[in-house]
């Protein structure tokens, strides 16, 4: 057969399209992959300069990618990006030409007005600590404030809410000095004593959070030294801390009386949130709106817009007609419509790489189920998929095909060093099950023991899903596997892929921090309360993922994940199949929201972003 026909290549939406992404993403939650980056504001915060930076703790690379249908922002996203055109009011990001910082406009600033941005997935918690998808990160970036954050320019770890950090000579203690004069919304102080409650909250499982294996094995303690200063002492080395272990904030005051087990159902968590952000909760209409409300106390600088609406809608294509029709100000686009964006008047469309994915995850966890335990099974599977018919039909050519699992933009992409690349080989794949024991049946599909080689694949309801699900459907049923595709809500997927773990594969996207440490995703420390969700285990993986975490040298920090990569395209237990670019439509009359690629820079100038109608 000769790869995917004709009726199946529909064209699919990048993640910020409508879909969402899970995200192993620290810094500001995990933010949305659409997002802006501050800069130079009235009231700014000290130089990251003044921080004792180990290097490759806080660099990462150039701009990456965003995902896809996902469920993993993050659905996710690779190659040079491009823009909407010289006419565009959307600044075309760092990577064509000029910085993020240097196209924000600080003295033009209006006062007043609102912005609605579309997206198709509710928000599944307004708590940070639990948040890993899209959506709730979107919100929560908004309405919470890490420690510490991502240059979208630099890469380098940036102040928030901490102003400055001290890291003592053996490079295992943060001494972090705090913003004076930081109010949480209803007025009370923000202090260290609220750094401590949400690590404690984060590091504890009972408190529903994905964060705490990661985190326990980097963090020894932290510990409050007085009202403006935190020390955190790690357990080793960790070259990503400052990038991949920074979460946004949360109260005390409110948290702090709560047990632990209690935090997932409070009404902090399901819709009354209280942040020290650019904007404060004003309202949620389930499946409808989240509303927010500009923070004019920002410790920044008062927030220009005076509401910001999350509009959900009921697909993607919802969301760019109304971004023709200026219903909403930003919307996600869909591949396919890139051309008919570029040529419309009252909005700018932005296409961008960002540090994410797509990928199909095997459930590779025995007691569970056996199916995938053979990995020429699974060999068969990643080998029998067209991706480059997926890359230049389904994404329009706005994609890269995945060679190992690192991002286009990363310092560890190394493609030319990857040995197991899965190129497109029906012949190859055939042959690994016919090695495996899996021979065709009367009905076309294989069987052994009696068993036919049948599965469900999961993902949630969104059109890019559908449209790569179909891809894989057909692509298997040549070399004689069944597979049927599963549409779930969100929130079941959710629970299904992160809890219960009651699958035999699904389909996602996942979007990481600038820095390489992979570690959420492929750790078995990480299963089953973390992000390595098929259960995967190799424990040469598992002491790399640790050598590359505590190692600060970049050019031997890259050796080890591309052995880490090298190992996983060997064991298979997931598919990268593409890193598709994220393109992003934003209103003409919208100023200061630059689409970048940095995942958790959402906030970064939230507070600047201003309308130039006032409405």
């Amino acid at each position: 057969m000769s790869g995917i026909s004709r009726r199946r290549f529909l064209a699919t939406v990048a993640a910020t399209a409508g879909g969402a992404i899970f995200a192993a993403c620290g810094g500001e939650s995990g933010a949305t992959p659409t997002i802006t980056a501050a800069t130079a504001a009235p009231t700014v915060v000290a130089p990251a300069a003044t921080a004792a930076i180990p290097p490759a703790a806080t660099t990462g690379t150039t701009a990456p990618v965003a995902p896809l249908p996902t469920m993993a922002g993050s659905a996710p996203t690779a190659s040079t990006s491009t823009g909407a055109g010289a006419s565009s009011p959307v600044a075309m990001n760092a990577t064509a030409g000029a910085t993020i910082a240097s196209q924000i406009d600080t003295a033009g600033i209006k006062r007043g007005g609102s912005v609605v941005q579309a997206g198709t997935s509710d928000i599944q918690t307004f708590n940070p600590v639990l948040s890993h998808d899209t959506t709730s990160n979107i919100i929560n970036d908004l309405v919470f404030d890490p420690l510490v954050s991502t240059d979208p320019d630099t890469l380098e770890a940036k102040p928030r809410l901490a102003k400055k950090w001290d890291i003592a000579p053996d490079g295992k203690t943060y001494t972090f000095s705090l913003q004076e004069g930081v109010k949480w919304h209803d007025g009370m102080p923000f202090t260290a004593d609220d750094v401590k409650l949400t690590y404690d909250l984060l590091m504890n499982t009972k408190s529903g959070t994905t964060r705490a294996s990661g985190l326990n094995d980097h963090i020894a303690s932290v510990e409050v030294k007085d009202p403006l200063t935190v020390v955190f002492t790690l357990k080793d080395v960790i070259a990503s801390f400052l990038v991949n272990d920074m979460y946004s904030i949360v109260p005390k005051h409110i948290l702090g009386l709560l047990k632990p087990e209690e935090v997932p159902t409070s009404d902090f968590s399901i819709g009354k949130p209280v942040g020290t952000g650019p904007f404060k909760m004003q309202s949620y209409k389930q499946g409808d709106n989240v509303t927010l409300a500009g923070n004019r106390n920002y410790f920044r600088g008062p927030t220009a817009l005076d509401n910001y609406v999350y509009k959900i809608v009921p697909d993607s294509t919802v969301a760019f007609q109304q971004l023709k029709t200026g219903e909403v100000d930003i919307a996600g686009v869909r591949a396919e419509l890139y051309d008919e964006a570029k040529k419309q008047t009252n909005f700018g469309t932005v296409a961008f790489d960002t540090f994410s994915y797509v990928l199909f995850v095997f459930n590779v966890d025995p007691t569970k189920t056996m199916l995938f335990q053979d990995v020429r099974v699974r060999q068969a599977l990643c080998y029998a998929v067209d991706r480059e018919g997926i890359v230049q039909k389904v994404r329009n050519g706005l994609s890269t095909i995945g060679v190992g699992t690192q991002p286009v933009r990363s310092y560890a992409y190394q493609p030319d060093k990857i040995t197991t690349k899965y190129g497109y080989d029906v012949k190859k794949a055939n042959q690994l099950l016919d090695d495996a024991g899996w021979i065709r049946g009367k009905d076309g599909v294989r069987a052994k023991d009696g068993k036919r080689l049948s599965f469900i694949l999961r993902t949630f309801t969104d059109k890019t899903g559908q449209d790569y699900m179909g891809v894989f459907q057909e692509n298997w049923k040549d070399i004689g596997v069944e597979m049927t595709p599963q549409y779930e809500d969100f929130s079941v997927f959710v629970n299904r892929i992160a809890k219960t773990h009651d699958f035999e594969m699904f389909y996602e996207g996942f979007a990481f921090n600038s820095d390489p440490d992979q570690t959420a995703r492929w750790s078995s420390k990480q299963y089953p309360t973390g992000l390595n969700y098929g259960g995967y285990k190799n424990d040469k993986v598992d002491l790399l993922l640790d050598q590359g975490t505590h190692t600060l040298d970049r050019e031997k920090r890259t050796q080890i994940y591309v052995d880490i990569q090298n190992q996983i395209a060997a064991d298979c237990p997931a598919l990268v199949t593409d890193f598709p670019k994220t393109l992003t439509g934003v209103n003409k009359r919208l100023k200061n929201y630059i689409p970048n690629a940095v995942f958790t820079a959402s906030s970064w100038d939230a507070y600047q972003w201003y309308v130039t109608d006032g409405k």
